[in-house]
């Protein structure tokens, strides 16, 4: 799963079918809790990428939006679905909880009526460390390429895969 390695091609190098490659994703997944986060006073970087679900359509179109802290690049929270408000406010809800010095986004109109003024910024380079994230995302997980035939059949499978791919 991890380096552009496809399911089927997973199946072929561990010689099991596909569909028990996806069945030891899915138990992989269950297993890994989402880590805890004692820190405070940091700089956070919020940011969403856009993907596919079932097919490349703009009605199957998906965004990954996540938070990293910016000393550490470890992933705080993500969430997969539409990119409307009430997303995002669950995604930067679970930053604020962690008291953060600055919250670094792009700039999406939401950011501004869901973060408060003094910690949120947007600069040119508040986001390098995330969008540097975003291409490790693209090239290490292949159902994220752009102008490519892969893309993930089932949300929950996505889920699983990011799971294991950001906290495993």
């Amino acid at each position: 799963m991890r380096k552009g390695v496809s399911m089927r091609g997973i199946g072929y190098l561990l010689t099991i079918s596909v569909s028990s490659v996806v069945r030891y994703i899915r138990r992989i997944s269950a297993v890994i809790a989402k880590p805890t986060h004692a820190e405070c006073q940091q700089v956070y970087e919020v940011d969403e990428m856009q993907t596919y679900i079932g097919s490349k359509q703009e009605v199957n179109r998906v965004y990954i939006m996540y938070c990293i802290n910016r000393a550490t690049r470890e992933v705080i929270s993500f969430i997969v679905g539409r990119r409307t408000k009430e997303n995002l406010n669950k995604l930067v809800n679970a930053v604020l909880e962690l008291s953060p010095k600055r919250i670094c986004t792009d700039g999406l109109n939401i950011y501004r009526s869901i973060i408060s003024p003094p910690l949120h910024s947007v600069s040119k380079y508040g986001t390098n460390r995330i969008e540097r994230k975003n291409l490790s995302l693209r090239t290490d997980l292949k159902r994220l390429s752009r102008r490519t035939i892969c893309f993930s059949r089932s949300l929950p499978m996505l889920v699983a895969c990011l799971r294991i791919y950001f906290w495993g």
